[in-house]
């Protein structure tokens, strides 16, 4: 393999596949991003048995071939090369030959043939939508994805299309759940299955990155997505989601409009004092708005007041704080609505001009 290619068009191409490779690995080779280079194109594949990815980058291929490189020493050469030099790859039996300007490098290489291959699983659900949708559907929801590796049916998304072709993103780790939906432009077949948050996270960079619509393929095993010239495949995880539905609350009597960024002030300041293991705050909500207040084993306290447009009986919650933030994080809304019935029942939050996203958090003894 000889191929000679921009810096700007291999860093990427590199940057994006390296991210899938895992940092601690058992297998060598999985160490290393699979060269493939012919008809002009370097096509540049990374995978963990789990999740996998595919980009390309324009090339003129001097000859053809393929090769595995370690996919870190690669990206922090190129990183560090100088932008205006065309890079050229050589490859021979167990090496890797790098050139740019004035710049040599040689790495280890593994064969080819030994690079596990990506598959792609036949048939599934297609959907299409702007990668922007998508993103901001991810970046709603992925907050709340568990760390929990004893619940695995939590620790990913739930993709949802339903018989009225809406798209629903959920995800919940037992304290609180959030949603986001989009109707979608064309039918398909109804549809779930739960993403690995690595995935997750892959496909929010992907679209981030590109410009115009993306294409998802859900299957029984697998999730597939294509974004410009990147083609992402990710295993799913085999366990059911659980019924969502019956954990968000209609018909909450009571409702609070709070400006969002006041709001998250106000909860940054009281943490301070919070507990620094169960960060509980205590909001209380009155006529003529919300007392907020924190303690902790020392006698340390704070208290603020926030005036809201608040419609019903005073009542007194106990919340986790840091995941009021996190749903405030999530919301672009200038105002937040809170919606609740009691000091023991789930809260619902959403945006004030958002009907796509919905949040449930669990209230806590305090």
């Amino acid at each position: 393999m000889n191929i000679t290619l921009s810096r700007a068009s291999l860093l990427q191409a590199v940057q994006r596949c390296q991210s899938i490779v895992e940092k601690r690995h058992t297998i060598p080779i999985l160490a290393n991003i699979l060269l493939q280079a012919d008809n002009d194109t370097l096509h540049i594949t990374a995978t963990d048995l789990e999740v996998g990815i595919r980009s390309q980058a324009p090339a003129t291929v001097t000859k053809p071939g393929s090769i595995t490189v370690s996919a870190k020493k690669l990206f922090d050469i190129i990183k560090e090369l100088d932008p205006d030099q065309d890079v050229t790859l050589e490859a021979g039996d167990t090496f890797v030959l790098i050139r740019s300007g004035r710049s040599r490098f040689r790495l280890a290489s593994l064969a080819a043939g030994e690079y596990p291959a990506l598959t792609e699983e036949q048939g599934g659900s297609s959907i299409t939508l702007s990668s922007s949708t998508l993103a901001d559907m991810v970046a709603a929801t992925a907050f709340a994805m568990s760390t929990d590796e004893t619940r695995k049916y939590l620790t990913g998304t739930l993709f949802e299309v339903d018989d009225q072709h809406m798209l629903r993103l959920v995800t919940t780790d037992g304290h609180r759940l959030a949603l986001s939906e989009v109707r979608l432009q064309q039918a398909t077949d109804a549809v779930k299955c739960i993403v690995p948050r690595k995935a997750v996270m892959e496909i929010r960079k992907l679209c981030d990155e590109c410009q115009g619509q993306v294409e998802l393929f859900l299957g029984e095993r697998q999730i597939r997505m294509v974004a410009d010239s990147n083609i992402l495949t990710s295993k799913l995880i085999d366990a059911r989601f659980p019924v969502y539905q019956d954990v968000i609350p209609s018909g909450n009597p009571s409702q609070a409009v709070v400006t969002r960024g006041e709001f998250d002030q106000v909860l940054r300041r009281s943490m301070i004092v919070a507990n620094e293991f169960t960060h509980d705050v205590r909001l209380t909500f009155k006529e003529n708005g919300i007392d907020i207040s924190a303690h902790n084993t020392e006698q340390e306290e704070a208290e603020e007041h926030i005036a809201t447009d608040y419609n019903g009986q005073e009542v007194a919650i106990g919340f986790n704080g840091r995941y009021l933030r996190d749903t405030l994080g999530a919301i672009r809304s200038a105002a937040v609505r809170i919606e609740l019935k009691d000091e023991l029942s789930p809260v619902l939050v959403r945006g004030d001009d958002d009907d796509g996203s919905r949040y449930v958090i669990m209230p806590m003894r305090i």
